[in-house]
Parts: C-alpha cells; structure tokens; sequence
C-alpha cells in the first residue's frame, strides 16, 4: 500500500449552514435540513490529522498503526526529540470489526535535531500482525500486536504469522530500496506537516539522505 507525498496539512471541510442561510431566497426550513445533513456527514467523516506520526494519507487503518507505533512502541526506546514511524501494510482483513487483522512490516526511528539534519539515535524493524478494532467511519484502535521473532526462529515465526500472506511479506521485506525510499517519504512528510526547517536526515555511520521539500 504505497502513500503519496503530501505537502499540506490534511483537512478535510464539509458544507456549513451558514452557506445556506447566507443566500437569499432559502427558508428557513431548507436551512435546518441543510444544517441538520451537513452535521451528519461532519459527524460520519472525521478528520484525521496524522501530522505527527508523519502520516499525510486518509486511510483510517494506516494513521492507528502509524499512531501505535508513535506511542506505543517507542516506549522500548530512550527518549528522543522525534520519532518517526514508517508502515508498510502488506494485507488487512476487516472481516470482524472486533478483530481487523493488518498484516505488515512496521518500523520506527527516533532522532535527534542537529540544526538542519534528523540524526537517528535509535529505532527498529517490527513486523507482525496488528489486532485493531473499529471501523472505516469511526476509525481504528490496535488492541494487541504480535511480533515476529528474532534470531533464528525469525523465518518460522514470520510463516506462522503471516500465513498465506508469507511471500508478500519476504517480498517487503527483502526489497531494501523501496523501503529506504518509503522512510525518505515519510520523515518528508513528517517535516513538511509540521513546517520544520530540516532539509536531512541522517544514520550513524551514513551519509545524509535529502528530503522532499514542499
């Protein structure tokens, strides 16, 4: 599931009332309805402000696992001046809206702010199976997350996991361009939303990446 770079902060404006009763030659009636329509469909699509996981798409599923990883998963972590998560969802399945299964690989990187560079401290890999409930109106809440192991019951774990969904995840896996590119998308967002002034982005040991500037 690929997202696109976004430049602007997401919002997302309805119809108001006052639209009608501004104009002349409405009534009163055709006013309320309008008010009463316009405050429904506000109500059935809220907006989702991912600025600060980085996340500049719409997908209600992609902004919680972006948001879990933010919140949750960095607590493994010291803390940091950002961090920034990178999602790449692979298969969902939304069949129990209980128990939406995401099949994906799920990263997050914490920086620290060097004048115009995001220099990585710290960070990791964790693919797995996010467990979420919710809906597509509503929006989801990831209620467990189970990780595929390390070491060398790495391969085992993952086909366990994943299932018939393995050799789509080896394919994210082992493609090491698109997924540096995806970060690059990402922490590009994330500076872009947030109107920083940072041009880079940086790995010990590497040289700078150069973001995407709106």
């Amino acid at each position: 599931m690929k997202k696109k770079l976004l430049a602007i902060v997401l919002m997302m404006t309805l119809a108001a009332a006052f639209c009608l009763s501004g104009c002349g030659g409405g009534d009163s009636a055709a006013s309320a309805e309008g008010a009463d329509t316009s405050a429904a469909e506000e109500a059935e699509s809220p907006v989702m402000d991912g600025a600060a996981y980085g996340y500049g798409g719409d997908d209600p599923v992609e902004i919680a696992a972006y948001k879990y990883m933010c919140e949750e998963v960095t607590k493994n972590f010291d803390a940091a001046d950002v961090s920034i998560p990178v999602v790449t969802i692979f298969a969902e399945d939304l069949t129990n809206p209980d128990d939406v299964l995401v099949y994906g690989s799920f990263e997050v990187y914490n920086y620290t702010i060097d004048g115009d560079t995001l220099k990585c401290v710290s960070g990791g890999e964790f693919p797995g199976v996010m467990h979420m409930s919710g809906d597509q109106e509503n929006g989801y809440t990831v209620t467990a997350f189970e990780e595929v192991a390390s070491g060398g019951d790495f391969d085992d774990s993952a086909k366990a996991l994943f299932g018939d969904y393995y050799e789509n995840f080896m394919t994210v896996y082992s493609d090491d361009a698109a997924r540096a590119e995806n970060r690059k998308i990402t922490v590009s967002d994330y500076v872009n939303l947030n109107g920083l002034d940072i041009n880079y982005f940086q790995d010990e040991g590497w040289d700078p990446v150069e973001l995407y500037k709106k």
